[in-house]
């Protein structure tokens, strides 16, 4: 009996790793940031197509990124186990990582939404599709399968980039939304310190109290403050690594703002699903950023 292939992935907000067993498959991945327009509301587009063969299945561990994701599949859609594969689905945010299985001509676009910009795109608050996947037919009727149809209509690149923006600006211009300039600045400030800014800190900083802080976060990020903090933390950590992977974990906790070694352990088995250990294990030497889906 054999094993499927592995594939971790994680995407900082600077840039998109991959971390890989030696036997997985390759592709063409890109993700960009968007036209101007766009950028109070979506933080980047990616596009990707790669074959893996149906025989030898790829499992990947999507680490979280604390972001709200709209995922088109124009090809055979990936799928988690005990759910049904969907052509467009809107992907919640959450602290766990996701696990999918890959198999087939794998193509998709995705669109991650900004902090501020998600309840306009959605067409409802972002928490409650927090830790969850809907169908996004569900949310946007029948211009979800419209939207695929234009960007299967369109080659991979830079014209289905330009086609899934087109989307997104009339979606926009229908709602006649403005993006919610607190939750921008509170998350553009955990992640300044890299999660570790208290959230009575950062309401104060704000001009706002922590519970009308945390309504904001409900309707516009999807998770509360304190979640947020943990994934800027995590993504932290993770860059740490990669600058230094020998760094022994009591240095690595200190550094990173947590409150022991044991803090980190936990943190790790939550937001990554692995010891620490076993993600250096795996990551160490793996690292590869994603390369250009051209036409």
């Amino acid at each position: 009996m054999t094993t499927d292939a592995e594939r971790m992935y994680l995407h900082t907000g600077d840039e998109a790793l991959f971390w890989t067993t030696g036997d997985a498959p390759g592709g063409a991945f890109a993700s960009v940031a968007p036209a101007a327009p766009l950028r109070g509301f979506v933080e980047r587009i990616g596009i990707g197509r790669e074959w893996v063969d149906p025989a030898h299945p790829l499992t990947e561990r999507v680490l979280p990124d604390g972001g709200v994701h709209l995922v088109f599949n124009l090809g055979d859609a990936p799928a988690v186990p005990g759910t049904t594969p969907t052509a467009c689905e809107a992907l919640g945010a959450r602290c766990a990582p996701s696990i999918i299985r890959m198999a087939g001509r794998v193509e998709q676009v995705t669109v991650t939404l900004r902090p501020g910009g998600m309840a306009a795109l959605l067409g409802i608050p972002a928490a409650e599709l927090s830790a969850a996947d809907a169908p996004l037919d569900a949310l946007w009727g029948p211009r979800a399968a419209e939207a695929l149809e234009r960007m299967a209509d369109v080659p991979v690149g830079p014209a289905r980039v330009a086609a899934m923006e087109t989307v997104l600006a009339e979606r926009l211009a229908a709602v006649a939304a403005r993006p919610d300039a607190v939750a921008a600045e509170a998350v553009r400030r955990i992640e300044a310190s890299r999660g570790r800014i208290r959230v009575r800190a950062l309401a104060e900083g704000l001009g706002v109290s922590e519970r009308r802080l945390e309504q904001v976060f409900h309707r516009h990020v999807g998770l509360s403050p304190k979640s947020v903090c943990r994934i800027a933390r995590f993504r932290a950590t993770v860059a740490l690594l990669r600058r230094d992977p020998q760094r022994p974990w009591s240095d690595v906790a200190y550094s990173c703002g947590f409150y022991d070694q044991s803090h980190l352990v936990n943190e790790f088995q939550a937001l990554a699903g692995l010891a620490p250990g076993d993600f250096r294990g795996r990551s160490c030497g793996f690292f590869q950023d994603a390369s250009p889906a051209a036409d």
